[in-house]
């Protein structure tokens, strides 16, 4: 009897069983809820890796759009700098003419009044000579005596043939008509009408009262004179009426 192992009894061998049967029954239930977990778990995980590409994936356009904004301005602000320079340069380059022209405008000013005085000079100091010429005469005819002071009429003439050479060399031309010349109105104006029975004189020159002057063939002072004016002698108006009243 010794030699055998004991069988326990039958009653305790069910026990047993039942009691593995009931462990491996609690393993099962806890493996399945631990996997369970571990799925929802994985699954919570994905939807936040789901959340968060999402939101990344909205972020980098949001990204892009404000680079491009930036860079918009930047653009702006340049272009801005740009036409603020060309503003300020053009100020400069305006001021610039402005002092030029008013520059060669004193210039072209001081230039003129050079020039005249230049062509006015030679005129004046001949008018000088002419006049300090008349003082030296006049001043020659009051030394002698109260009788004899009077100046001849030839040493007065003298002094517009002085006058007349200061003119014509300075380019003025001294102008007269004859008696019978044809009225020129642009270089004669009249001054009196002289009446003549002669119709073929009617409106010719009759005398000339002054010279006339023209300088670079342009006339500066007219020529005065007189013309003729045909009147009907008075014989032939007598025999005229004569003849109308019948």
């Amino acid at each position: 009897m010794d030699d055998f192992t004991r069988l326990p009894p039958l009653g305790q061998e069910r026990e047993e069983e039942k009691a593995v049967s009931s462990t491996k029954e609690t393993t099962d239930e806890t493996t399945d809820e631990t996997t369970a977990e571990s799925t929802i778990a994985g699954e919570e995980q994905t939807d936040e890796d789901t959340e968060k590409t999402e939101d990344t994936e909205k972020t980098v356009p949001q990204t892009d759009r404000l680079a491009e904004v930036l860079k918009t301005q930047q653009q702006l602000l340049e272009r801005m700098d740009f036409m603020n320079n060309l503003f300020c340069e053009r100020i400069m380059h305006t001021d610039y003419e402005e002092k030029i022209i008013d520059q060669m405008h004193r210039e072209l000013q001081k230039y003129r009044e050079d020039m005249y005085a230049q062509l006015i000079r030679p005129v004046l100091l001949d008018v000088i000579e002419v006049r300090d010429s008349i003082m030296r005469m006049a001043a020659v005819f009051l030394e002698k005596p109260e009788g004899e002071q009077c100046i001849p009429n030839k040493t007065f003439a003298d002094y517009a043939f002085d006058l007349q050479d200061i003119l014509e060399k300075n380019g003025v031309e001294i102008y007269r008509s004859k008696v019978g010349d044809d009225f020129a109105p642009t270089r004669q104006r009249i001054i009196k009408k002289a009446p003549t029975s002669d119709e073929t004189m009617h409106g010719k020159v009759a005398e000339s009262l002054s010279c006339g002057y023209s300088y670079g063939g342009k006339t500066i002072s007219t020529e005065k004179i007189a013309i003729y004016n045909y009147e009907k002698p008075v014989e032939e108006t007598e025999k005229n009426e004569v003849v109308e009243n019948g």
